[in-house]
């Protein structure tokens, strides 16, 4: 088993690397090892082979067991829907926003017909939520310190809108980062201040590199600010 294929797999049971880390009793950090091409040591090979079979075939006689029984469809204000789960949890279905499509996202994100054209993805969630959902897949390292917080690239990011009304107050802090779509590309960072006097913000990053220094853009050069509030990797 090499890293491709772990990965591969992981990805089709919609296991991310921390639910993953407890199946196979590791900590997340060794499974990002693997997956960044690290030796998986022989024992562990079967033990992982087996534990993903188990997983998948749970997987299978849940579907089969609920795929008859009526599900709730709901769909917020913004027309974002959600399904209602059998454990009292809701599936969000959301637009992604991939980083191949960022520049045309640019140009095009109030152009119904280019959302329509997006892939759909979902996420589990505790409720029905109100505002604007959008799924951003992240690039590159910038927000990865290796802290559970913390999110590495290629990774989807589920964002709530914040409503330009808002920006005036302040943005808090956020547990995984913000979504900030500027005029020339999308940002994945940390808010680290914000002057409210002259619009300016300073967006920061975590991997504490010297090539990943923070910078100030200003909020009238900024289309949208979403708050990440989920992600699966």
């Amino acid at each position: 088993m090499d890293k491709d294929e772990l990965i591969s797999i992981r990805k089709k049971l919609e296991l991310n690397q921390e639910d993953f880390a407890k199946l196979a009793a590791v900590s997340r950090r060794t499974v990002q090892n693997w997956e960044s091409g690290g030796v998986i040591p022989e024992t562990k090979w079967n033990l992982l082979r087996n534990l993903l079979q188990q997983e998948h075939n749970k997987k299978v006689n849940n579907a089969l067991n609920t795929v008859n029984e009526p599900r709730e469809f709901y769909t917020n204000k913004n027309g974002n829907k959600f399904i209602e789960l059998k454990n009292g949890k809701f599936k969000i279905i959301v637009k992604k926003v991939p980083v191949k499509a960022f520049a045309s996202y640019l140009s095009d994100f109030q152009n119904a017909h280019f959302m329509d054209e997006l892939e759909e993805v979902s996420f589990t969630v505790d409720h029905i939520g109100k505002g604007k959902y959008l799924c951003f897949e992240s690039e590159g390292e910038s927000m990865n310190g290796g802290s559970i917080d913390d999110t590495p690239g290629d990774a989807e990011l589920l964002c709530r809108e914040l409503g330009r009304q808002h920006w005036k107050d302040g943005f808090r802090d956020s547990q995984y980062g913000w979504v900030i779509v500027h005029n020339q590309t999308v940002i994945f960072k940390d808010i680290k201040s914000f002057d409210k006097k002259t619009g300016d913000i300073v967006c920061s990053s975590r991997s504490g590199l010297p090539n990943h220094p923070d910078f100030t853009i200003n909020l009238n050069d900024v289309r949208q600010i979403l708050k990440v509030i989920k992600r699966t990797f």
